[in-house]
């Protein structure tokens, strides 16, 4: 019952965030977060900062949203843990390089017997710590390897990816790759007014566009807040984060972003 949030826009903004809030809008209004993580790309690097401990009383937290760190790309993950220990080497986002660039993942869901699959066999030794979502990002990377920077086989390659992983459980992923944002919406457990969890339903993610004006000013949401907004931005949240209309996103979805323009969508 992890939260995520994603930015993708036509030109660099600030942004800041009440991590504790974020995750209170997702529903965890009773749940101990296990730790946070958030990536603001800079080019082929990015500035990521991540904490095995809930944000509400993190130094670091505050430090990095007083910083005010500006960027066009940017993932953000609050995590309950459901596999692996509240540690360190757990705690989405997951980075590694590929051509030179820094890659960043980040998973909301369940993937069972992910671990099971014959591919991913090989890449068990290669986990720094010993989550489903890790396991899936280098699933993702080793099937990404080779297409270059092609962007439809790069798509159509994470496309298929959320497709299998959509056979093992539910599967909301935040994936950058040095260039373009990809995004893929599934379904997602929340807590209910009973401190119970729920079964699995949609939408696992909702997506907000701010279209072209140049003049959006700022953004205050349940959480989150960007000053000057660019044009052509488009957040990604588990939940709609403001009282403004959101898109929920259907099961399957996956897109990929460039500078505030979907190079691909499609709905499986």
């Amino acid at each position: 019952m992890c939260e995520l949030f994603a930015m993708n826009s036509a030109g660099v903004a600030k942004v800041t965030a009440d991590l504790d809030a974020f995750a209170r809008e997702g529903g965890e209004r009773n749940l101990n977060r296990d730790g946070w993580g958030i990536v603001f790309a800079e080019q082929r690097d990015a500035h990521v900062f991540r904490e095995a401990a809930p944000a509400a009383n993190s130094a670091l937290a505050k430090m990095v949203f007083e910083r005010e760190f500006a960027s066009s790309d940017l993932i953000a993950h609050v995590r309950r843990a459901s596999q692996g220990n509240p540690l360190l080497a757990n705690t989405h986002p997951f980075t590694r390089v590929r051509g030179g660039m820094a890659l960043h993942f980040a998973h909301n869901g369940d993937l069972d017997g992910i671990a099971h699959l014959a591919e991913a066999e090989s890449l068990l030794e290669e986990r720094i710590g010993d989550t489903d979502s890790e396991l899936a990002f280098l699933i993702l990377l080793r099937r990404l390897d080779g297409s270059g920077q092609d962007d439809t086989m790069r798509f159509d390659l994470f496309a298929g990816f959320c497709a299998d992983m959509r056979e093992l459980g539910t599967a909301n992923f935040l994936f950058y790759d040095g260039r373009s944002l990809f995004i893929h919406a599934d379904r997602r457990r929340s807590e209910t007014p009973e401190g119970t969890i729920s079964e699995p339903r949609e939408p696992g993610l909702v997506m907000r566009h701010f279209g072209d004006c140049d003049d959006i000013g700022h953004w205050h949401g349940k959480g989150p807040r960007i000053r000057n907004m660019p044009p052509r931005t488009r957040l990604f949240a588990s939940v709609p984060l403001d009282d403004d209309e959101w898109e929920p996103l259907p099961r399957g979805t996956a897109m990929m972003l460039r500078d505030g323009a979907v190079l691909g969508r499609t709905i499986a």
